[in-house]
């Protein structure tokens, strides 16, 4: 069985698929009856915290499709363009931010890396440089909340009762150190990269400042919104599981 799985691999089957296959391998040579699979899923589905994923899926959409990628780079550019390396601190800052949002890295290289590369190359920075920087930046938001990777790796550490019990929000809180911590590394690693080059810088204007913060009106209350619905999804999701208990 363990070939047929490794063939479906090759064969390029989607991955949700070799994984349910690897499973029920995993469950066959351990001699545990297959239907337990069922058991096991309908206990998963139904955790709490497992209701933030769609609600989240949803919102990275709905952030790609109305063009918020545009107005990110522009705000960072005007707030961070220019410092020395200043484009890659807004790469960094953007894709950070958008990653958070939709909680996938893969989408922030897509709407926002098209936008950076163009610009990071018209603005004199090595290829080499700006395509690791781009694809880089991706992942940096992933240790900020809300990240459905948090989500689902404090979900799966729960479900294993492995350690210390803790809350979904203790886990973002200390995901946020490891992120600024790799932000600022990276953000010093670029200035480090851009000394003694050509490079195009943009100029700070308070004229141009108050442009963007205008544009981004909507989007600057999404990080305390976010939290007041967390808030308020938790209470209710707790009162539902008192009256169903």
């Amino acid at each position: 069985m363990s070939v047929v799985v490794a063939v479906i691999a090759v064969l390029g089957t989607p991955l949700f698929i070799v994984i349910l296959a690897a499973a029920i391998v995993g469950f066959y040579y351990a001699e545990i009856p297959l239907t337990a699979i069922a058991v096991e899923i309908y206990r998963l589905v139904d955790t709490q915290m497992l209701t933030a994923l769609p609600l989240f899926t949803i919102a990275g959409y709905l952030l790609a499709e109305s063009q918020v990628s545009n107005r990110l780079v522009r705000i960072t550019s005007v707030f961070f363009g220019w410092m020395p390396g200043g484009l890659a601190v807004v790469a960094f800052v953007t894709c950070a931010f958008f990653t958070a949002f939709t909680g996938a890295s893969g989408v922030t290289i897509v709407a926002v890396g098209a936008l950076l590369f163009p610009a990071l190359m018209q603005a004199g920075y090595p290829e080499r440089f700006s395509l690791g920087l781009v694809t880089t930046s991706g992942s940096l938001g992933l240790l900020l909340a809300p990240s459905l990777p948090l989500i689902l790796y404090g979900v799966i550490v729960q479900q294993m009762k492995v350690g210390t019990p803790f809350t979904l929000q203790e886990l973002f809180i200390a995901g946020i150190l490891p992120a600024i911590l790799m932000i600022t590394l990276l953000t010093i690693y670029s200035i480090w990269v851009s000394r003694g080059q050509a490079l195009v810088r943009q100029s700070f204007t308070w004229a141009e400042a108050r442009s963007v913060l205008w544009e981004v009106r909507w989007e600057l209350p999404m990080p305390r919104l976010t939290k007041r619905l967390r808030q308020t999804s938790a209470s209710f999701g707790s009162m539902m599981w008192s009256s169903k208990s």
